[in-house]
């Protein structure tokens, strides 16, 4: 006797509750499936006289089919196939999209300036996140489409050890640029890059404590590698205002229109400076940092960081003061 099951047969003529009967003579009851196979069922169904048509056949604890009647039916051969297990495809389709992802990341954003986190002078915390956005996935290293990017870097202060912890200051920096790596000097131990843009810089605070400026800006960079172990970089950058902000009108005279950063590396430790001077010469501002690089581990490979700031411009808000911090922590990239 064929096993029955409880079902509604729907279509656009007619809309009935019976009870189907199955006949399973074709196929077995019970089934082994394999982990990632399937198997393939056949059944006969007794389709009601008054059926006509487009029909759907909701079959209880099993999925909805969709049939077509014909105008003669006695019978209707159903064909019923158990797909191939929904996790395999489900991962299969997770592997491709992770794979397509890390393939877009890889292409297209990497670090920019260091990233880091400092404690100790107050304010005790420094940190800064540092992305760059590579706009076009070009091949072609002289097409300037190639070269455009975006960037983002945020540097705050955070006065975290304190009763009421509060951020004392942070400077958002949004930027486009074209980068030229290695534009003379490819075969030799000399590389020169360049890289030319435009940037934003506020702490947005607003009111009388705002403090912004927007600059176009000029940055060749020259590195020699003197040995496999020990090489040098010296970083000018020039740069000219476009606007500043109404509460720091005098910012040229303290930040000036250019500064000077370097750097030794001699294996895993790196020495690295940067000064910048007023637009008379004066009002200096010098930062020193120290890093060490640890072991790797698990292929990520941080480094221990400290730096010495003295001079003005410490923080944005501090550009007309002059103030001094020694702070240390974990460098993640630079």
């Amino acid at each position: 006797m064929p096993p029955s099951i409880g079902g509604r047969f729907v279509s656009g003529w007619s809309t009935d509750d019976v009870t189907l009967a199955l006949n399973t003579n074709q196929s077995p009851l019970e089934v082994t499936i394999a982990a990632g196979a399937f198997a393939k069922a056949e059944y006969w169904v007794t389709v009601p006289s008054n059926i006509r048509g487009p029909a759907t056949l909701e079959l209880t604890n099993y999925n909805t089919l969709v049939l077509a009647v014909s105008d003669n039916p006695a019978t209707t051969n159903l064909v019923l196939a158990l797909p191939a297990p929904v996790s395999r495809r489900a991962t299969n389709a997770t592997t491709q999209v992770g794979e397509q992802l890390a393939s877009y990341l890889n292409n297209h954003i990497s670090p920019y300036e260091p990233i880091y986190f400092l404690l100790g002078s107050y304010p005790a915390a420094k940190f800064q996140l540092s992305l760059k956005y590579r706009i076009f996935a070009v091949n072609n290293d002289m097409n300037p489409l190639a070269n455009l990017y975006f960037a983002y870097t945020q540097t705050s202060f955070w006065d975290v050890i304190s009763r009421d912890p509060s951020f004392y200051d942070t400077s958002y920096k949004p930027s486009g640029f074209i980068y030229y790596p290695e534009v003379l000097f490819r075969d030799s131990e000399v590389k020169l890059d360049l890289q030319g843009g435009g940037e934003h810089e506020s702490n947005g605070r607003g009111g009388s404590e705002e403090r912004s400026l927007n600059t176009v800006y000029f940055q060749p960079t020259l590195r020699y590698q003197a040995t496999p172990k020990l090489s040098f970089a010296l970083q000018p950058r020039f740069w000219d205002y476009l606007s500043v902000g109404d509460y720091d009108t005098d910012l040229a005279n303290y930040r000036g229109y250019g500064d000077v950063a370097g750097s030794v590396m001699y294996d895993k430790v790196q020495f690295a400076t940067k000064v910048t001077l007023g637009k008379d010469g004066n009002n200096a501002g010098w930062q020193f940092d120290l890093r060490f690089n640890l072991p790797a581990f698990f292929r990520f490979n941080p480094a221990i960081q400290i730096e010495y700031f003295t001079g003005y411009g410490q923080t944005l808000r501090q550009y007309n003061q002059y103030s001094s911090g020694i702070r240390a922590g974990l460098c993640l990239w630079y």
